[in-house]
């Protein structure tokens, strides 16, 4: 564990380190990151990952040698989901989305895909797949279940996927199923950012349809940097296999620990509270938004999801910069349609970072009116500062991971090394 006299000789010993945790630090406080990938651990969940456990990891000689952590820890995630088989070996989601594809396709296999997702995945020879686009339509901005359920029969694909990252709409799942089914393919659903709303059961969980899912341990559910796999009970010895066959050969203790610790604490009220809040602010920041007068795509939001149309002679890395100069992280994207002509620039932006750290409806109304506007600005020296100012008084003393979301008793003490490494960057 960190300590006092630790973090000042690490400040005497390697400087240039101290600089870079600066940077870092400087920019987790001081920013407001709306990037749906962004999110902070819990405290305990950090405090477990950066314990003594980290000394001893889990050594695998084949799939069948589970350790009594990860068997705690997979355990508990199949509990809060509901599934039937939990796999929660890889490091990370593209871990988890790479195991998935070379467990469940041969090369050459047909996929059906949500925006062509999990294709940037498909790296190396033995992964050389055809994947075929579904995407909205462009007139409604929906899922046309009737053309979409032509294509697979027209097709056949060996597998449909659909991970909603760029869809702030919770689709009947069912429907895909059935899809699936008639098509006589498997479905697999990534739950990407909204899987502590799954959890939490405040959106429909895809679970009880797929034959997979997956998703990581951070963002959404406050835990470590790992990737998930549920699958059905048929599935689950091949795809533990192929997890071992690509190289998972050993866990750190620290990682599985603190993964079960996450789940444990996403059964308490006070996550089902957060959930909820999560929502409430997805709604606020979309009308903050669209009194800016900025259009809102696939709107109204139904999860953590806000998508905004960049205007007409404005672009998304210029809007990223211009916006990260003033304090607010946001991310550009290309919402995809069923037509290859047309296709929508966007701002996809996520309330689950600012409600982590406290920020209310009102206060995400702000953000969503002081974003929207200076989107439609002309990004000068005045209205950078503008926006910063609004920034700074917003997070200058927020926390990274408010107390309110702390299951009731639990003790952080985490909470007192985050005060140190404080003072230890700013010689407090």
């Amino acid at each position: 564990m960190l300590n006092k006299k630790f973090l000042s000789q690490l400040k005497l010993f390697d400087p240039e380190l101290c600089d870079a945790l600066k940077f870092s630090f400087d920019r987790q406080i001081s920013t407001l990151s709306l990037i749906p990938t962004d999110n902070a651990a819990s405290p305990m969940s950090q405090y477990i990952k950066g314990s003594e456990l980290g000394n001893d990891f889990i050594g695998h000689n084949s799939a069948e040698h589970i350790s009594r952590i990860e068997q705690i820890a997979a355990k508990r995630i199949a509990k809060v989901f509901g599934a039937e088989t939990a796999i929660v070996r890889t490091g990370n989601a593209v871990a988890a989305s790479r195991v998935v594809l070379m467990a469940l396709l041969s090369p050459g296999d047909t996929v059906l895909s949500f925006n062509l997702r999990k294709s940037e995945h498909c790296t190396g020879g033995q992964m050389n797949y055809n994947f075929v686009k579904f995407a909205v339509n462009p007139d409604d901005l929906r899922i046309d279940f009737a053309a979409l359920r032509q294509t697979a029969l027209d097709i056949h694909p060996a597998l449909i996927i659909y991970s909603p990252v760029n869809y702030p709409i919770n689709v009947d799942i069912k429907k895909l199923r059935d899809i699936a089914d008639a098509a006589g393919a498997m479905l697999w659903v990534d739950l990407g950012q909204n899987a502590g709303l799954v959890a939490a059961k405040k959106i429909p969980s895809p679970v009880p349809f797929a034959d997979v899912v997956t998703f990581s341990a951070s963002d959404g559910l406050h835990g470590p940097q790992n990737g998930v796999i549920l699958a059905k009970s048929h599935l689950g010895e091949h795809l533990r296999k192929t997890v071992i066959d690509t190289g998972h050969a050993s866990l750190k203790k620290n990682v599985m620990a603190s993964l079960a610790i996450t789940m444990r604490e996403i059964e308490s009220e006070e996550f089902e509270d957060y959930a909820t809040a999560v929502l409430d602010n997805a709604r606020a920041l979309e009308k903050g938004l669209k009194q800016a007068g900025c259009q809102t795509l696939c709107a109204p939001t139904q999860n953590h999801l806000v998508l905004v149309g960049i205007p007409a002679g404005k672009d998304g890395a210029t809007i990223e910069t211009k916006a990260e100069e003033a304090g607010l992280l946001i991310k550009s994207e290309t919402l995809m349609t069923s037509d290859d002509k047309i296709s929508y620039p966007i701002l996809r932006l996520s309330s689950l970072y600012p409600t982590t750290r406290s920020l209310n409806e009102e206060d995400m109304f702000t953000v969503g009116l002081t974003l929207g506007e200076f989107i439609k600005s002309n990004f000068t020296a005045h209205d950078i500062a503008a926006v910063k100012n609004i920034v700074k008084e917003m997070t200058e003393n927020l926390p990274l991971f408010s107390e309110e979301w702390l299951p009731e008793g639990e003790i952080v003490p985490q909470q007192d090394t985050d005060l140190m490494l404080k003072a230890m960057i700013y010689g407090m």
